[in-house]
């Protein structure tokens, strides 16, 4: 288990870093899809941006943590925590396209 503790942290740092600029470029089309107000949606796209660098800061406090713990466990937590979030931005990003393309026909 021990040689597995370093590759499992590296692809969750990549893999943190992937979801973090999903995240950021996909801010506007969440803000959107979450009901925003037209007149707010700069600060509303901000707000999303900000929260979005607190989710990776866990994300990576808790990769870091569990690998100089030793703990294969956490890190697999940490691993399904991201993986999920990205699919959900994917989805998220898969439906809106699918709605855009709807209204233009």
């Amino acid at each position: 288990m021990d040689n597995l503790l370093l590759p499992f942290f590296v692809v969750n740092l990549l893999l943190v870093l992937l979801d973090a600029s999903i995240g950021f470029y996909l801010a506007p089309t969440l803000f959107r899809a979450g009901g925003g107000e037209p007149e707010t949606s700069e600060s509303g796209i901000r707000s999303i941006r900000i929260l979005l660098s607190g989710v990776v800061a866990l994300y990576m406090f808790f990769n870091c943590l569990a690998y100089f713990r030793q703990n294969m466990a956490l890190l697999y937590i940490v691993t399904a925590l991201v993986l999920l979030d990205l699919g959900g931005q994917i989805y998220i990003r898969y439906r809106t396209k699918q709605r855009d393309n709807l209204k233009e026909s």
